[in-house]
């Protein structure tokens, strides 16, 4: 199988979503024993008494490894924009091990980077999904077009009935406000593009306080 890897925040005695991350391994190739031995190594997590941390649950052929590290902060973010967006890419469906192309992207701007195409199609960012809460009010997120299928991704897209649609740097900059989904932060505020300052939404401001909620 294709190595993958997923990555938990253990907080409190919990993991948000955690069958669902799961799911994702066994849709990702992972077998049923690999799926029991991820799911062990988040049980054997949430026995710990540390601060909140990240577990990271590597899969491959040969076994299951578990790591650690501390948490990024769910601060509200400033993005770059990197041009390396391929919508047709069908690798970044899975979250594979091999990282190289976000370490890439994140070199050449100093950060975590926004992706869009060479059309200014957005696409992710090279740690987390988008959503935007567009200027009719509406919600949506980039289409799975060469993206991953985020698991915070996934429930966002039920509490706010979003589409999944093309977006482009135009929607994000005339949006309402706009967040970052990802499992070891949350819904994080995108303050700005390209240094320019996207508005603050009550309603995902809302939906940040329910992912904080969950069990």
């Amino acid at each position: 199988m294709i190595a993958v890897f997923e990555t938990v925040l253990v907080d409190e005695g919990r993991i948000r979503l955690r069958d669902r991350h799961l799911a994702r391994l066994a849709r990702a190739g992972a077998d049923a024993a690999q799926v029991a031995a991820a799911d062990a190594c988040f049980a054997e997590a949430l026995e710990l008494t540390d601060p909140p941390f990240l577990l990271r649950v590597d899969v491959d052929d040969a076994g299951v490894r578990p790591s650690t590290r501390p948490p990024r902060p769910a601060d509200p973010i400033d993005l770059l924009v990197h041009r390396s967006y391929d919508p047709a890419d069908d690798r970044r469906l899975l979250k594979a091990a091999d990282r190289a192309w976000a370490e890439q992207a994140e070199a050449a701007v100093g950060g975590e980077a926004l992706l869009v195409d060479a059309d200014g199609r957005l696409g992710e960012t090279t740690r987390a999904s988008l959503l935007v809460h567009l200027a009719d009010g509406s919600f949506a997120t980039p289409a799975l077009a060469g993206i991953l299928p985020g698991v915070t991704r996934g429930w966002a897209l039920e509490q706010t009935g979003a589409s999944e649609r093309a977006l482009g740097l135009d929607d994000l900059r005339d949006a309402r406000g706009a967040v970052l989904l990802t499992a070891g932060r949350g819904v994080v505020p995108i303050a700005s593009v390209e240094g320019i300052a996207l508005a603050r939404s009550p309603e995902l401001d809302a939906l940040a306080a329910a992912w904080r909620a969950l069990p």
